[in-house]
């Protein structure tokens, strides 16, 4: 053969190993044997998909010898979920419920089985973000450098004077105690104009006379759908399913004109936070979004709740927009947050995770997932636990990309979302698919109510 042909067959060959090696690359931590070649593209446990070494806390290592492993042991998982699937099919089938309806029994042995929930088909970097919120073990230090330092400088500014050494806790409550806990420890609570300053203002005759439950709405809801904004909804085609809840909660300024495929079209509470009513750009008093449904908003407030500094220095300034929003609609039920209620939830999070978390109120995304939980029999959750789409795009219906809207800056995100999927009564399907969490609405008998040490 002449040095042509050799040195043409060689590049050609060369270029046939490096097209096959890059298909192993899109099959995650799959083996491909070519020959006696093995190719081998599992994660190490407790590494980061750039392969550094995290330092992960104690207790949250991902070791695949753990409850037969986050890879090994999956398919057999899966196999029999998908018989139980079947089966919980037929029966609600025969009971005339819609397929995706949830039965309730056997919660622990389904989060049992979430530990070990493939994430085969993503790039290293991915899988191990992936995998981290998927079991409910994630550090900080599997975030980028970036976000690191943002972390960083929010403990350091704390803007709100939390007390970060308290309360500080582990990982290790079982995904009902969980449930208990907030239930317990985070009661759902509104303005109700009784407190200084705003008794003296006059607010008992601008906030609603009924408080905010199903009945304020005139329905009891046991079906509940929280969908969040995130850029991964699209392409769900989760639309039919989402509208077919009892109670649909959306976020913000989220549209549902020209995205109902997606995200569906119903909306019985909106969560707002107070820059959608304080900035000229999200015509709060104009926009149909934020009519014929009931509003409940927030703000940030000292952790010492001093109500009175927080109404005359809030983050944003909801109160002007409130008093003149109830003066012409006095109809329409809207509601505001007490700041209590959102540092019991901060409280909560930071008594659960062995790490500072950022000295910030939750994101609207947890404080909107446990006030469906207060008013719901059961809730599901949409692309808060990211899917197999996730994606650096921030909302579903504007170009904005960073990775911060799924792994949190300002906010404890990524530990909000640890708690929320150690709660987890799905399927690894419902996750990998659709981004679906399923929670239990709290009233369980199983639950012993305790007092909160931070009172509204």
């Amino acid at each position: 053969m002449k040095p042509r042909r050799k040195l043409l067959l060689a590049a050609l060959l060369a270029w046939l190993l490096f097209f096959l090696l890059s298909l192993s690359l899109d099959k995650g931590p799959e083996a491909v044997a070519w020959g006696k070649l093995r190719v081998s593209l599992t994660l190490t446990p407790g590494t980061t998909g750039s392969g550094e070494v995290p330092d992960t806390p104690q207790g949250s290592a991902l070791d695949p010898r753990d409850e037969g492993g986050l890879e090994g042991g999956g398919e057999e998982v899966e196999e029999e979920e998908g018989r139980s699937r079947r089966r919980e099919k037929q029966q609600l089938k025969e009971e005339g419920k819609p397929s995706w309806q949830k039965r309730t029994r056997g919660i622990r042995s389904t989060q049992a089985a979430q530990k070990r929930c493939g994430v085969a088909g993503f790039n290293l970097r991915r899988r191990g973000l992936v995998q981290r919120q998927w079991h409910g073990s994630a550090s900080y230090s599997i975030l980028s450098p970036s976000l690191q330092l943002e972390r960083k400088n929010y403990l350091s500014a704390n803007k709100h004077r939390v007390a970060l050494q308290a309360r500080r806790g582990g990982g290790s409550k079982s995904g009902p105690e969980l449930h208990c806990q907030l239930q317990s420890e985070a009661r759902l609570g509104t303005l109700d104009g009784s407190q200084q300053p705003f008794a003296g203002l006059g607010w008992s005759h601008f906030v609603p006379r009924r408080p905010l439950a199903p009945a304020a709405m005139g329905s009891d809801f046991k079906t509940c759908a929280v969908v969040m904004s995130a850029g991964a909804i699209l392409n769900s085609s989760l639309g039919e399913e989402i509208d077919s809840h009892d109670a649909v909660l959306r976020f913000n300024a989220a549209p549902t004109k020209g995205y109902e495929r997606d995200v569906g079209n119903k909306t019985t509470i909106r969560l707002i936070n107070s820059q959608i009513m304080a900035l000229r750009k999200h015509h709060f008093n104009s926009s149909y979004l934020y009519r014929n449904v009931t509003l409940v908003a927030w703000d940030p407030a000292p952790y010492s709740l001093n109500l009175s500094e927080w109404y005359e220095n809030p983050d944003f300034d909801l109160f002007t927009s409130y008093v003149r929003w109830r003066q012409d609609r006095p109809d329409q039920p809207f509601y505001i947050l007490h700041p209590a209620y959102l540092w019991r939830l901060w409280d909560v999070i930071q008594s659960n995770t062995q790490e500072n978390i950022q000295p910030n109120p939750p994101s609207s995304g947890f404080i909107g997932t446990v006030l469906m939980m207060a008013l719901c029999r059961q809730v599901h959750v949409y692309e808060y636990v990211p899917s197999a789409r996730q994606t650096d795009l921030c909302h579903y219906y504007e170009e904005i990309h960073d990775e911060a809207c799924t792994l949190g800056a300002y906010h404890p995100l990524l530990y909000e979302k640890q708690l929320v999927q150690r709660m987890n009564a799905g399927t690894c399907d419902d996750l990998r698919v659709k981004g679906r969490v399923t929670l239990q609405g709290f009233g369980s008998d199983d639950c012993i109510a305790a007092p909160s040490n931070r009172d509204t």
